[in-house]
């Protein structure tokens, strides 16, 4: 027994040893298959053909790193030194071997590209082959504002590395750069240092939710030189290294990426002078509303109410119910005037250009608005807001920057009205979907600016209600009834504009595939203060199979399609307003015809209670089947703990619509 013991012990004594060569082999292999210190590529990298951590990609940076520091030769510049090193796995991610860089453009200066040093590496006969980029294959496209510097890498095919570097220098020290360690494709290491002088002090934040190390700030001796000073200051360094970052990839009810990807942003605080004075970059609120209130083009617009004093016709001035009055005023700057599809706030703008040509830019055709409720007394205020496609304002303090857009907020009878004239489909105290981006800033320049919420409390909804007659040979007919509320009105209203009977039904309603309608009929359309009502006549295909009919009860989708789709989501799902559907159809059964099955009911709430969907169905009597079908989204956002049961519940969705079917069977 004592040696058997012994002998298992030296068994698994050895097993043990082994297994641990074994892993440690298996982790030395995984480390020598990229270098992950330097862009320098090695023979594993050319090996490598799928990336492990997401196998849809078709491309993935291994390593990417950036320097940037303050200097100061003839003048004060940002230089940033950046490098990079991606795999390209197949044909799909060549795109990613063409190259833009962005070089911002000012009035008299701009940033300035050197140093571009490109190279495309292949394995070929055992051995790492390098084909260098041509610098006359580099080139340059000017745009609005800015320069793309681009170039594309030679000798590209599945397999290749592709490395890169450049020198940037730019004068503007506000932003000083800011860093993205995510993008559309994979990254093995994104590192980022930072070289600041003493003396300048900037606001850093780190947006997006991935992990970051940040390693302990050094202290730098004589890194920076100061004009009139005999020293050299010194400067703080700090790196900052994400790993293992997974692509950011878009999907529907996003406000904007820039909200969620993760990088570091920086914006310059205040400059401490040899003299002992600072110089403060980045403004207070009660700074922002002085600047408004005093600005040569919007400020000075908002208080020309004499322009508009003779404007309103005598019906709407007379008018004494002041929201209907409200209304009115609003109506008349939607109805005369015309939204240029430009979003600037501090650009040329004079309400006088506006009367004259009838169209201007959001904020022309707001402050007229805004000019005209004041000048018949209504308590009535501009706000800065930002576009969902610009991203969120920073609330901790204000960066002009991130404004693009302006409405008007109206308290009438104690109640808060939000309003936009440059959608004329658009009803009272609603803002266009574009501007339902969470939070704005109201300018009261009596009281000071304040943060206002702009999610809408109401539902949108729409009514589907059927009356359905089926025949014999498995063909239906009838009518469809729909009543559309809030944001899906004011989306039809846009999209049926100006289409036929045949285009309204088959481009914008979403019938199913049996559904076909004759005939098209549209109440309120031009109301836009009622419901919009359109009635459908069907006249739909045949659902017979031999001596069995196969009704889908479903004439139109609530959704073509589960727009989630995705593993993960690492950022909120924001519908942008609360929504309600409902489906009710009464279906009358051919004679001679009985019910052999009708769909499965189902009474579902999403995990959390923020959406429910029922699906009823019943049998009246022997020739008469009801359907119902309930849904609703109770809040506009969810967070993204919430996808997987929301993608969930999307296929629920969709398989209530696509999968319930009633069987009839002709009677013998």
């Amino acid at each position: 027994m004592h040696s058997k013991s012994l002998n298992s012990r030296y068994l698994i004594k050895n097993l043990f040893v082994l297994f641990f060569i074994f892993s440690a082999g298996i982790t030395s292999a995984q480390q020598k298959q990229f270098n992950l210190e330097s862009t320098t590529p090695i023979i594993p990298e050319l090996l490598v053909d799928e990336y492990a951590a997401d196998t849809t990609a078709h491309a993935f940076y291994i390593y990417e790193e950036g320097f940037s520091e303050i200097i100061n030769t003839h003048e004060i510049f940002v230089k940033t030194n950046y490098q990079a090193k991606i795999k390209i796995l197949d044909k799909e991610g060549f795109n990613e071997g063409n190259i833009s860089i962005y070089a911002q453009q000012y009035s008299d200066y701009g940033d300035e590209i050197k140093n571009i040093e490109a190279a495309t590496y292949n394995y070929e006969d055992g051995r790492l082959v390098k084909t260098a980029l041509n610098e006359n294959d580099i080139h340059i496209e000017n745009e609005r504002g800015y320069n793309l510097v681009k170039f594309t890498f030679p000798a590209m095919k599945p397999g290749s590395v592709l490395v890169y570097s450049y020198d940037k220098f730019s004068r503007n020290t506000y932003h000083f750069d800011n860093w993205f360690f995510q993008t559309n494709i994979p990254k093995k290491v994104s590192k980022f240092t930072e070289k600041i002088p003493g003396n300048y002090e900037y606001y850093t934040v780190k947006i997006g939710s991935h992990d970051m190390e940040t390693s302990e700030p050094k202290i730098v001796k004589r890194c920076f030189a100061v004009r009139g000073a005999g020293n050299m200051a010194e400067c703080l360094q700090r790196t900052y290294t994400m790993n293992d970052i997974p692509a950011f990839k878009e999907e529907k009810y996003l406000t904007s990426r820039m909200n969620f990807l993760n990088r570091l942003d920086y914006e310059l605080l205040q400059i401490h002078q040899l003299d002992g004075t600072t110089t403060r970059l980045t403004k207070t609120w009660e700074d922002v509303d002085l600047e408004v209130k005093g600005d040569a083009n919007l400020g000075r617009q908002l208080r020309r109410d004499n322009l508009v004093d003779d404007m309103l016709p005598a019906e709407i001035k007379s008018n004494s119910d002041k929201l209907e009055k409200a209304k009115e005023i609003y109506h008349f700057v939607q109805d005369n005037y015309t939204w240029n599809g430009d979003y600037q706030i501090y650009t040329d703008m004079n309400l006088k250009d506006l009367i004259k040509q009838k169209t201007g830019n959001v904020s022309a055709l707001n402050v007229m608005l805004h000019n005209l409720l004041d000048a018949e007394g209504y308590e009535v205020y501009p706000v800065l807001a930002a576009t969902r496609a610009r991203g969120l304002p920073s609330r901790l303090h204000p960066s002009m920057g991130d404004y693009n857009y302006l409405f008007v907020m109206a308290m009438i009878d104690g109640k808060r009205y939000l309003l936009d004239a440059t959608d004329k489909q658009l009803d009272f105290g609603r803002l266009p979907y574009r501007a339902l981006n969470g939070y704005a800033r109201k300018m009261d320049f009596k009281k000071g600016s304040e943060w206002i919420d702009i999610v809408p409390t109401d539902y949108s909804s729409v009514y589907y209600t059927d009356s359905l007659k089926v025949n014999a040979d498995g063909t239906s007919e009838g009518i469809s009834k729909q009543i559309l509320k809030g944001y899906h009105a004011l989306n039809y209203r846009n999209a049926i504009k100006g289409k036929s009977a045949s285009e309204i039904f088959s481009n914008v309603a979403d019938p199913t595939d049996h559904a076909d309608a004759t005939d098209v009929e549209t109440v309120n359309l031009n109301e836009v203060e009622e419901n919009l009502e359109i009635t459908y006549t069907l006249q739909n295909k045949s659902q017979k199979i031999n001596d069995m009919i196969y009704l889908n009860p479903f004439n139109f989708q609530f959704f073509t399609s589960n727009p989630f789709v995705n593993d993960r989501r690492t950022y909120p799902i924001d519908f942008g307003y609360k929504d309600a559907y409902m489906y009710a159809s009464v279906i009358e059964i051919p004679e001679n015809y009985s019910v052999v099955d009708l769909p499965e009911q189902k009474a579902i709430q999403m995990s959390g209670g923020g959406a429910t969907l029922v699906f009823s169905t019943k049998q009246q009597d022997e020739h008469q089947i009801n359907i119902q079908c309930r849904l609703s989204f109770k809040q506009a956002l969810y967070g993204p703990e919430y996808y997987d049961a929301i993608k969930r519940f999307f296929n629920e969705i969709m398989e209530v619509q696509e999968k319930s079917v009633i069987v009839l069977k002709e009677n013998s």
